[in-house]
């Protein structure tokens, strides 16, 4: 490290400008002036002090001073005796030991006369049995004071010799040549390979030159190609994402101001296998979709289920989010602490899965104010919270628990998991519940350094949490939207029939039959809503089949649907029903034929398809359902919320 003292002559960096002290007064002031114009400054010693305190001044090293570059405060501070090995170390502070008794007994002047009992001591005092001259303790000291009292100037200033042995250029080229065929490839080929196939080419070259190439050996070979830049070869061998991942050098990631600021939310399957209530078997592993605070490391919502990463799950987390969780006192009795989050979030992070990107997501986000943020594509890092927690989750509650498929094949072996299935989907939710609320909220974070219970009480008191107007209202924000006609048979979703009189005066507006906005629950097929245009509000539409619609959600139905059409194909009887066609159409064949005119014509009445339209059977009647899905995005709808369908007198 450099020593200086301000005295005139010094050159000193000042924001990224450099000056050189041009004269200093008796009363302390200094004169600066400026490298590149002349122009002067002046500054009292006490402020170039608290300037080198702040880190706003450095002084220039009397070796860069004839620099022409722009000197600015250097990023990195310069070399110490860390940079040299433990013998170049001690040759340092030896050459010091003199340097110190030189100037204890001669003076700060470096001086050659009058050295000779300071060599004498200083080699008694350390046991030097072969100490330097006086002119070689004197060029050490000189050398010193001029570079600012830097040890490291009485570093030994020689070069170790390279190991490594000149080979010609022709050899080179061809290493070169073949290192980036065979070596930067794809299929990542052994070392060993490349240099065999090196030695190869080398032998055939030498086959036609009068003075043979020298094959280095496979060390000297090892060595050269080790010395090619790792980010080129790692790139070229595994693709510039795995580099870029490999070489990144990251931060603290992002900064958050208060709670809900920022909130991550991804999927993840479960490492477990559960087993079914009902039938004892095993069902599969279920999929977590999980929303974390950013800020507080707080847990605020998760929906755990088989149903895949989709905007549906999604929801079913955010819906957990939002709402209070006070449901945990009643339904965890086990559980000792609360679970106070609750909420709609600010910015909603997520990565580019189809689910995210969907129409209906980007509607409810618009409906809730909520900023929906993407990362950059396979870049998971970017919510590294969420991330982090994820796995943090999988080991602490999936990994301990029999039937665990564990996060690597590897270390599964020959664990049969579905064989070890013991617990069922609502045990397994019942102990995420108990570790997330008692153990994760409890403990200290190693990020934030204290406990995500506190951080969220804490941010409590800065911020309020935002709610919906009502639960109905979350409800309906919490839908899919899609667009139906509306008949005198109402509206049909997933064949499902959806009336009521609140809905026929819609159709009182139109002699002919028109398309109508509706939403609808996947949780919940029993009841539809539908925008009413001149009110600006919905009405609430309940199923024509009460019975059958009620709290059945769209998967079942249409699950019960294939199986209703399945058993009916079942029943049919396939090569009665042909053979019964091909006779009735051989008839008809028969009858054109017949010479009577009668028979003829009944023929052609007979092969005529009949439209649906003419038919008098009102269940051929039904209007065929529009397949229309198609949403745009739009700021959250200024609408209310009616009762109308639900009751009301």
């Amino acid at each position: 490290m450099k020593l200086a003292s301000f005295h005139t002559g010094l050159r000193l960096t000042l924001n990224s400008t450099r000056y050189r002290i041009d004269r200093i007064l008796v009363s302390g002031e200094c004169y600066l002036e400026r490298l590149s114009d002349g122009g002067v400054l002046v500054k009292t010693k006490p402020e170039l002090a608290a300037l080198l305190a702040a880190g706003e001044l450095s002084i220039e090293s009397p070796n860069n001073r004839e620099s022409n570059s722009d000197a600015g405060l250097s990023s990195r501070p310069s070399r110490d005796l860390k940079a040299l090995s433990k013998s170049q170390r001690e040759e340092v502070l030896r050459k010091y030991e003199y340097i110190k008794e030189a100037i204890s007994r001669l003076g700060k002047e470096p001086k050659a006369a009058g050295l000779g009992p300071v060599i004498e001591t200083v080699s008694a005092n350390i046991g030097e049995i072969r100490p330097p001259s006086a002119t070689t303790v004197y060029r050490w000291w000189r050398r010193w004071l001029e570079s600012g009292q830097d040890l490291m100037c009485l570093a030994p200033q020689y070069q170790k010799p390279s190991t490594q042995r000149k080979f010609s250029k022709d050899m080179m080229d061809e290493l070169h040549a073949l290192v980036e065929r065979l070596w930067f490839s794809r299929e990542k080929l052994p070392i060993q390979a490349v240099y065999d196939a090196f030695r190869h080419r080398i032998n055939e070259l030498n086959a036609e030159r009068l003075k043979p190439i020298k094959i280095p050996s496979r060390a000297q070979f090892y060595r050269i190609v080790d010395q090619i830049d790792k980010y080129d070869a790692m790139a070229a061998r595994e693709g510039k994402r795995a580099a870029d991942k490999h070489f990144r050098a990251t931060g603290a990631g992002a900064v958050t101001q208060h709670i809900l600021e920022r909130v991550e939310v991804d999927h993840t399957p479960l490492d477990v296998i559960v087993i079914n209530e009902r039938t004892g078997l095993a069902d599969g592993r279920p999929t977590l979709t999980l929303l974390l605070c950013r800020h507080s490391r707080m847990v605020l919502g998760f929906s755990i289920g088989f149903e895949p990463p989709s905007e549906l799950s999604v929801m079913r987390a955010l819906r957990h989010a939002i709402l209070s969780k006070a449901y945990v006192k009643e339904h965890y009795p086990d559980i000792c602490y609360e679970w106070p989050a609750y909420g709609i979030p600010h910015t909603l992070i997520c990565d580019n899965g189809l689910e995210f990107h969907s129409h209906q997501l980007r509607r409810v986000c618009a409906e809730l104010n909520i900023e929906l943020q993407f990362c950059p594509k396979q870049q998971p890092h970017y919510k590294g919270a969420v991330e982090r927690f994820l796995g943090t989750l999988n080991r602490a509650v999936c990994h301990r628990i029999p039937s665990t498929t564990f996060s690597n094949i590897v270390h599964r072996g020959d664990y049969n998991s579905a064989d070890m299935a013991r617990i069922t989907l609502a045990d397994l939710k019942s102990l995420i519940h108990e570790w997330v609320i008692d153990i994760y909220h409890q403990e200290v974070h190693r990020a934030t350094h204290r406990m995500p219970t506190a951080m969220w009480k804490d941010g409590l008191g800065m911020v309020e949490p935002m709610l919906p107007e009502s639960l109905m209202q979350l409800n309906l924000i919490l839908t899919k939207e899609t667009t139906r006609r509306l008949s005198h048979q109402g509206v049909q979703v997933y064949h499902l029939f959806y009336n009521s009189a609140e809905l026929g005066l819609l159709r009182i507006r139109s002699n002919a039959r028109y398309d109508v906005s509706v939403r609808y629950d996947p949780e919940d097929m029993g009841a539809v809503w539908v925008y009413d245009e001149l009110q600006g509000d919905y009405i609430h539409v309940p199923c024509t089949n009460p019975d059958y619609a009620e709290g059945l959600t769209l998967r079942q139905h249409d699950q019960i649907l294939k199986d209703t059409k399945q058993r009916g194909l079942d029943e049919q009887d396939e090569e009665a029903l042909l053979e019964s066609k091909a006779r009735f159409q051989q008839k008809i064949e028969d009858l054109s034929r017949n010479k009577l005119i009668r028979e003829r014509k009944k023929a052609a009445r007979d092969a005529m398809p009949v439209p649906p339209s003419w038919s008098s059977n009102p269940a051929l009647e039904r209007p065929k359902e529009s397949d229309t899905t198609a949403e745009s995005l739009f700021e959250p709808l200024n609408f209310k919320v009616v009762t109308r369908g639900q009751g009301d007198d």
